[in-house]
């Protein structure tokens, strides 16, 4: 990896224009027959349901991910897409609702 990467003041890379071609279906098909072909073992625990012409990938859990081991697959799948499709890629885990049953016994909602 060259240096240029630690420095705060390094350009971001932007996506390529192959990527900016596709469609926004066809990114996202894209993306997940990447991760199914190369990453198979992650099938069953999330899945993309996004892929932004900017690069920007939004990732949902299937099932529960520790928060100890969360950000580690995170990382390492956004790493794995920039180097099989684009440079310009960044993984986003989708948020989550309120998960409070407290909360939704009470009745309140909370708007986001």
């Amino acid at each position: 990896m060259s240096s240029n990467l630690y420095n705060a003041n390094t350009n971001t890379p932007a996506p390529g224009h192959t990527w900016r071609q596709l469609s926004d279906n066809e990114r996202l098909v894209l993306v997940n027959n990447t991760v199914t072909a190369r990453m198979a073992a992650l099938n069953k625990t999330l899945v993309a349901v996004e892929a932004k012409l900017d690069g920007q990938v939004i990732i949902r859990l299937l099932e529960p991910v520790p928060a100890d081991k969360r950000g580690t697959l995170l990382l390492d799948l956004e790493a794995f897409l920039k180097e099989s499709i684009d440079p310009g890629l960044v993984v986003w885990l989708e948020p989550f609702g309120d998960r409070s049953s407290l909360r939704n016994l009470r009745g309140i909602e909370v708007k986001s």
